[in-house]
């Protein structure tokens, strides 16, 4: 998923020696102590950069380089602060780009995602071991992911019934309907900002709209209509034949990093698959 390095840059020039014969010795040799480079990764995207609009910095690319996580990073997932608003690993992210114009919020959500898988892999390890509750009697089950087999869906082709436009957008007709709906992907910030839409949902004891949250989130337009308002009134009113398929086929246009592993539960002998969280807990299980 992710290939090295860079082993073939130079390190950094040698701090020039104090003129002063009483500076401390850990400093006069500093030039030696710090003379190191931090090893980078490049992260294979799962989009390939081909769904971004033309003039996107992404679009076009295939791979993006990263930092290996440092000190400075950890300091990053441990803050409260941070952690309070979930804004701690997008920071650890954003500070890990070697290419500083790029901004993590921009990412399709596919791509950061193997970010954040690539990240994980070259601070910590491959082997991520966390407790996941079982979806069939609720028990709590100790669950180890190898990173190293997760593998990426790239969206080679798409399907028959699906054409992609020129700004990263793709239109189906819907069963039902018969309506043209145009989706686009969801990047880092349209993600973040639904999320933060549940939890106030969930503070304030009101329903949960995740399902339909995300259909008005993709939609584009409908029959050409881009209207907002229209959009967001036909998503209420939509057969659950047509909310399905639309579904269906979005996550068939997703480019992502798989994360769905085969869960069996010690206690009810469950068997199917679960998703393998990507939170700041991804870094630090007992934070």
């Amino acid at each position: 998923m992710g290939r090295k390095r860079n082993s073939q840059r130079t390190g950094a020039p040698a701090l020039a020696p104090a003129e002063d014969n009483s500076t401390p010795a850990a400093i006069t040799q500093g030039g030696d102590l710090l003379s190191f480079v931090t090893p980078t990764e490049f992260v294979d995207l799962p989009s390939q950069g081909r769904f971004y609009p033309t003039g996107h910095p992404l679009a076009g690319k295939t791979t993006v380089e990263i930092r290996h996580m440092t000190a400075k990073e950890e300091d990053i997932l441990m803050s409260e602060a941070l952690l309070r608003k979930g804004l701690a690993l997008d920071r650890m992210l954003q500070s890990l780009l070697v290419d500083t114009t790029l901004n993590i919020d921009e990412f399709l959500v596919g791509d950061k995602n193997a970010l954040t898988v690539a990240a994980r892999t070259t601070g910590f390890g491959s082997i991520y071991v966390t407790n996941l509750t079982c979806p069939s009697c609720a028990a709590v089950n100790e669950t180890e992911f190898d990173l190293d087999t997760l593998e990426l869906h790239t969206v080679e082709e798409l399907p028959e019934e699906i054409s992609a436009t020129d700004h990263g957008t793709f239109i189906f007709q819907l069963p039902t309907t018969g309506v043209h709906a145009e989706v686009r992907l969801l990047t880092a910030t349209v993600e973040k900002q639904m999320a933060e839409s549940t939890l106030k949902k969930k503070k304030l004891n009101l329903p949960d709209t995740r399902s339909t949250d995300l259909l008005k989130a993709v939609l584009v337009s409908l029959n050409g209509v881009e209207d907002p308002s229209m959009i967001h009134q036909f998503v209420d009113l939509m057969p659950v034949k047509d909310s399905r398929y639309l579904r269906t086929l979005y996550e068939q246009v997703k480019p992502d990093i798989d994360l769905t592993h085969a869960f069996v539960c010690e206690d009810c002998s469950y068997a199917g698959e679960v998703t393998m969280p990507l939170t700041a807990q991804f870094f630090w299980p007992n934070i």
